[in-house]
């Protein structure tokens, strides 16, 4: 865990605020699709979010993740992302106090994905 560490911070980093622009454009930007009323917003930011992330993540470590990287991690982001989205939405949380706790929702899932591959 500690000899990756660094390039998982960097690459946490750079995806988060890769997710938090996306977030930020595609959430003012988007209406719903069709008669639904779930906007474009909740899975543009964690799909670019997993994608910078594991490009960074990948070209540093040398840890390249599959198929079931991308089925666990894609819908926890987009529960992550969505829920602080919902909170901000619903007047519960200020836009800091949203991405705080989507940022701190990741570092939390992120470290415990990394501790345990490091286990096996």
């Amino acid at each position: 865990m500690i000899r990756t560490l660094p390039a998982w911070l960097l690459a946490t980093l750079i995806a988060l605020t890769g997710a938090a622009g996306v977030l930020a454009v595609a959430g003012g930007t988007t209406v719903p699709l069709g008669g639904t009323d779930l906007p474009l917003a909740y899975v543009l930011p964690p799909l670019v979010g997993l994608a910078l992330f594991q490009l960074v993540f990948g070209t540093l470590a040398g840890r390249w993740r599959g198929l079931r990287y991308w089925l666990i991690a894609l819908p926890l982001s987009a529960v992550i992302w969505g829920g602080a989205l919902v909170l901000m939405l619903d007047g519960r949380l200020t836009v800091d106090q949203a991405l705080a706790a989507a940022v701190a929702g990741h570092l939390a899932a992120g470290l415990a994905a990394l501790t345990a591959g490091s286990r096996r």
